[in-house]
């Protein structure tokens, strides 16, 4: 206890060096806790938006779907598929799907667009589809309503209640013509799907493409998400004939391949960091040492064992490192909470950057424990490593010529 007691004593001996170093700790700190809360956070949206809510963690098709996407290869929606793909433990739920093109047309104006056959009860009861409603409401699609995107709508010049004409190819070249009242409007975060997307319910998709119990794909959603590697491939190994199954990444890996692109320069930031905040308290501990050699001196020549002094000096260096960390937790801790409420919003020429990739031109954090934790052990373990070399001095110490100083 008294070790603790006089090195708390000490580092306030030199306030300005003490609050220096914790000050350069903190900002270091926080600049890597931002850096990291942003990524995980834009991360965690991307995902979100392309897979949870869309596509989802894995997608089960008929043999040939992946790459040629047409309604020819669409499968059979039977008990058998389902009762076989809830044999997983892992699998929560099953949502089929039948995603398709067709030119709408409202008065004078017309536009391709993407054509969503879905499940009401399954897809419009997410809370995060559920926001997205800005008019009308999702009850009325059980009747044969429509749900179409803002900037689709704004482009036709279709309101509420206006029927909306989609004329396409159905199954095994069948036409494709359907009339239908726009009950609700969404807003989709993606930009490339809000400006050209249509939800029908399951039952008129069928009817409109000649899709009599037949989907063009089973998105499956997990208990454990984390684990959709590992539930594919066990579902993949003993898959019917006829099917196919792919996870999210299979299916979009421009997605992933952006995340470990801008992980890696991400690494490289902090790398940076690190090395800024190692060298500060290799410098700090340098200068206290030299600043006080002939204090150390003293101390040995009374008495006091080398290496009493270095664990003295190393608990002072670890409560200046302390200092910088808590001072860095809490300030970042209100600021990371408040980026994940409201995210960064971009406009201008970076968000047309964001919107030419499809991408929403937010920047949320994520609000998570492990990387507030991770990076201050991060710092301590850097901390440990800079005083290595100055208490390695303090030991070799040599009595005579720090009394001569």
């Amino acid at each position: 206890m008294n070790y603790y007691k006089l090195a708390w004593r000490n580092i306030w001996r030199n306030k300005k060096r003490t609050l220096i170093t914790a000050a350069s700790i903190f900002f270091a700190l926080f600049l890597a806790i931002l850096m990291v809360g942003l990524q995980e956070g834009t991360y965690a949206h991307m995902i979100k938006i392309s897979v949870e809510d869309f596509y989802g963690y894995a997608q089960v098709h008929g043999k040939g779907f992946s790459e040629d996407k047409t309604l020819t290869n669409s499968l059979e929606y039977d008990q058998n598929i389902i009762d076989y793909l809830m044999s997983d433990e892992n699998v929560k739920q099953i949502q089929p799907r039948i995603e398709s093109f067709a030119l709408s047309a409202y008065a004078e104006k017309s536009k391709g667009i993407a054509v969503i056959g879905v499940d009401p009860k399954l897809e419009f009861e997410k809370p995060s589809i559920k926001k997205r409603l800005i008019a009308g409401n999702f009850d009325d699609v059980y009747n044969g309503g429509i749900v179409v995107t803002e900037k689709l709508a704004e482009y036709l010049g279709a309101e509420l209640g206006d029927s909306l004409a989609l004329i396409g190819q159905g199954y095994q070249g069948v036409s494709a013509i359907g009339l239908y009242r726009i009950t609700a409007i969404i807003s989709m975060p993606n930009p490339m799907l809000n400006s050209g997307l249509a939800y029908l319910d399951l039952e008129s998709a069928q009817e409109l493409f000649s899709l009599d119990g037949r989907v063009t794909g089973l998105s499956l959603s997990f208990k454990d998400n984390s684990k959709f590697k590992e539930s594919t491939e066990n579902l993949r190994s003993k898959l019917p004939e006829g099917y196919e199954i792919f996870h999210w990444e299979e299916e979009m890996p421009e997605i992933r391949q952006f995340i470990d692109s801008d992980k890696s320069s991400g690494q490289i930031f902090l790398f940076i960091l690190y090395i800024i905040i190692g060298f500060g308290i290799f410098g700090t501990a340098l200068m206290m040492i030299a600043e006080r050699i002939k204090e150390f001196g003293i101390m040995v020549a009374v008495g006091m064992q080398k290496i009493k002094i270095v664990i003295l000096v190393a608990i002072e260096m670890l409560y200046i490192t302390s200092l910088g960390i808590i001072a860095s937790i809490v300030f970042s801790v209100p600021v990371m909470y408040y980026l994940h409420i409201n995210p960064i919003t971009f406009t201008g020429d970076m968000a047309q950057v964001y919107e030419t990739y499809g991408f929403e031109p937010i920047m949320p954090a994520a609000f998570q424990l492990d990387y507030f934790m991770t990076q201050s052990v991060v710092v301590i373990i850097i901390t440990i490593l800079a005083i290595i070399y100055p208490l390695y001095g303090i030991s070799k110490l040599n009595v005579i010529k720090s009394l001569r100083k």
